[in-house]
Parts: structure tokens; C-alpha cells; sequence
């Protein structure tokens, strides 16, 4: 049986985050409800420290704020698995990530693991220890939960110091630890990134738009994000994304032919009308230098055969190399690199590819395939290592 705390006042989170105070680690983990909401609604969070276990109740504790407060202090590491999730409640709280983040999933895509790769799998691979996934389809928002549903919970944090010391002597012994923490950075900012007002421009057909309807596509969507933040529910469910675009194409503010756009539930009287045709005015009454535009989508042919080709190569050199093929490159990214060699990009637009540690790893092994270097034919291993490359004499 497994040895924690159950924290669900406000006084015994103080109590907790007083007990931490000198932890030099905290794993954590989330348990959450996403269905039928804007937001995932976060109804548990496991934390394992120096000095103990811990579950907090967020559907019972008034501010969960001060626990991610201590997360973002430096001077302890925040260890988790997956952790998107992890942090985006901790940025829709305070703002900000923690001051170092150590996500054993990715850390095991850098000494030969598949990425990405479930805990349970993780777990077993690197420390040995079966861990039980029994309680997936839990609902974590029902009160009281069971002694064996918290127990589960707590078996996501428990291992993770463990695990992620094993994963930190393989990246030490690599010499792997800079790559690992550039990614960690770029997968941070990115994910910041995502948190910003031009989601809207992510609309499936928005890009061939002008920028008059792109204004109204722009005003249309922040409308019906305050909406569905106000009710908590899934934007869709306030107007569909292919909605905002046909009314954007239509460029009217007159009610009678919003009204009759297909799919619009509503009269013209109607307040959906109303609140669609207000917004529509404020968009194409923007002067131009306010209405937004698209950026210009790069051309290049598709490289398809070729690209096919160097996945297989960079597949294989990477689990010579012992890094997941999936972290280090996706299709575009050989496509783009193509493309640059190939004079279809601009010289200072540099392919993610012959970037940071992915540079490092693959720049020069495709650079000299695209320039001949390498002689390759059918090897003896057709199914994990199929073609066997030789680098011929400059």
C-alpha cells in the first residue's frame, strides 16, 4: 500500500507547499476531464517529492495557484511525463512555466526509445516495474474517489525520479543532456506560442481568403471563443469552423442574408444573427491597414519520392545513433530540406532539419547523400535496417 497525503483544504495545501519547501524535485501529473468542455476541467494532481507522495484535490482547494507558483521556483526540477497538459494548467494559472522541466518521455527518445511512448510502456522498458492501467475510463470529477483510484493515480508520479534518473546517466553518457534541453526550450516555446489569438488563422480554408473576409473570420472567432469560454463548452458547439467561413465569404452584415446562409439556426430578429452581424460591421469597417493577411504559402515541388527515400535513411541513421526518427524529423522537414538544397528556398531560411541538434545528427549524412556521396543497396536486415549505405571516396 502506498504511503501519501491527501490535501483538500486550503490550509493543508499551505501545510503541503511548507512540508516541500526544500524539495530539489517535484514530479507531477494530472488527472482531467476534457469532454463537453472549452477547457479541460482538472479534477486531481499527483506529486511525488523528497519527501513524500501527495494528491490535491482542485475540485475541493479554493487556489491551486500557490502550489504552481512553487513549481516555477528554481530551485527545484519539475519532472513529468508527456507533460503538455502539465503545463498548460500551470501557464493558464500563472503565466509561466516552471524553471526546469525534465519530460521523460522526450529525455527517452534521446538514448534509443520510440517516441512517443506511453508511461505504462516507459516504465517497463527503463526501470522494470509493471505498472497497472486499470482505471482509464475513471471519471476523476466524481467525489469521493476510491482508495484504489488514488492509489492508481499516484503510480504516474511515483517512478518518475526514478525513471528520469536512469534516463539523465544515459543522456550524460551520450553526451546528449545540450540536445535534450534544446528541445526542451523549442517544445516550450512552442507550446506558448500556441497560446496566442491567431489560432483562428488555423480555420480549414481561411488561407485562400481575402482580407476583408479574413477580418471577419478574425472577429467571428474571438466572438465565439469568449462565447464558449463563458458557457464552458466546446467552441464548435457555440458556431462551426465551417460556418464562420461561409459567413465570412458572404461579406454581408445584412441580417435577412445572414439568416439564410445554410446551417445558421436562427431568424434574422435572432440574437445568434444579431451577435454575428455586429461582429461582421466591426470587421469590414476596419481600415485596410488593420485587416490582417495570410503569409504567403511557400512553393516548392513535393519532393515525394525522394522524401519517401530519406525518411528510410534518416530512420535508420537515427536508431543507429539511438534517437527516435519521430522526435527528429517530420516529413516537411525533409521536404523543406530538400527544397533548400535544391535552391527553392531562401539561402537565410534554414530547414529545421540542419538546425540545432538536429543538425548536429543529420545535416552532413543527408547533405552527402544529396551530393552523392553514398553508394546503398538492399541490406540482409529487410526489416529494420533495409538498405545498407556505403559512403564512397571524395
Amino acid at each position: 500500500m502506498v504511503k501519501y497525503q491527501y490535501i483538500q483544504t486550503q490550509a493543508n495545501l499551505f501545510r503541503f507547499l511548507d512540508e516541500i519547501e526544500k524539495a530539489t524535485w517535484i514530479a507531477y501529473d494530472t488527472e482531467f476531464i476534457s469532454e463537453g468542455r472549452y477547457r479541460p476541467e482538472l479534477c486531481l494532481v499527483q506529486v511525488a517529492t523528497e519527501f513524500g507522495n501527495y494528491l490535491l484535490d482542485p475540485l475541493r482547494i479554493r487556489d491551486l495557484r500557490p502550489f504552481w507558483e512553487r513549481l516555477c521556483e528554481e530551485s527545484a526540477t519539475a519532472i513529468a511525463h508527456s507533460c503538455r497538459s502539465e503545463l498548460e494548467f500551470c501557464y493558464r494559472e500563472i503565466g509561466r512555466f516552471p524553471s526546469r522541466v525534465f519530460d521523460v518521455q522526450l529525455a527517452a527518445a534521446f538514448v534509443g526509445h520510440d517516441y512517443p511512448l506511453n508511461f505504462k510502456t516507459l516504465a517497463a522498458e527503463t526501470i522494470g516495474v509493471e505498472i497497472e492501467k486499470s482505471e482509464t475510463r475513471t471519471d476523476w470529477s466524481r467525489r469521493p474517489l476510491l482508495n484504489a483510484q488514488l492509489e492508481y493515480a499516484l503510480d504516474d508520479v511515483r517512478y518518475l525520479k526514478q525513471i528520469a534518473d536512469l534516463l539523465t546517466q544515459e543522456l550524460e553518457s551520450l553526451g546528449r543532456v545540450p540536445w535534450f534541453l534544446e528541445e526542451t526550450r523549442s517544445f516550450c516555446e512552442t507550446l506558448k506560442a500556441s497560446f496566442n489569438d491567431d489560432q483562428w488563422r488555423k480555420i480549414l480554408g481561411a488561407r485562400v481568403l481575402s482580407r476583408d473576409e479574413l477580418a471577419i473570420v478574425r472577429e467571428l472567432w474571438t466572438w465565439r471563443q469568449e462565447k464558449a469560454l463563458g458557457k464552458n463548452i466546446p467552441p464548435a458547439r457555440v458556431f462551426r469552423d465551417d460556418l464562420i467561413l461561409e459567413v465570412a465569404k458572404h461579406k454581408t452584415a445584412d441580417p435577412s442574408r445572414v439568416s439564410a446562409i445554410r446551417g445558421i439556426r436562427g431568424t434574422s430578429d435572432s440574437q445568434l444573427v444579431k451577435d454575428l452581424c455586429e461582429k461582421i460591421e466591426v470587421a469590414l469597417n476596419l481600415p485596410d491597414s488593420q485587416k490582417p493577411k495570410m503569409k504567403a504559402r511557400e512553393t516548392y515541388p513535393q519532393y515525394s519520392l525522394a522524401v519517401q527515400l530519406i525518411n528510410v535513411l534518416i530512420g535508420q541513421h537515427c536508431k543507429r545513433n539511438r534517437v527516435s526518427p519521430r522526435l527528429a524529423s517530420t516529413t516537411n522537414d525533409v521536404r523543406r530540406a530538400i527544397a533548400f538544397y535544391d535552391g527553392k528556398l531562401p539561402e537565410k531560411e534554414t530547414p529545421r532539419l540542419f538546425q540545432g541538434w538536429r543538425g548536429e545528427l543529420l545535416e552532413r549524412y543527408v547533405r552527402d547523400f544529396l551530393d552523392g556521396r553514398y553508394a546503398m543497396k538492399f541490406s540482409d536486415d529487410l526489416e529494420d535496417a533495409p538498405v545498407a549505405i556505403k559512403k564512397l571516396l571524395d
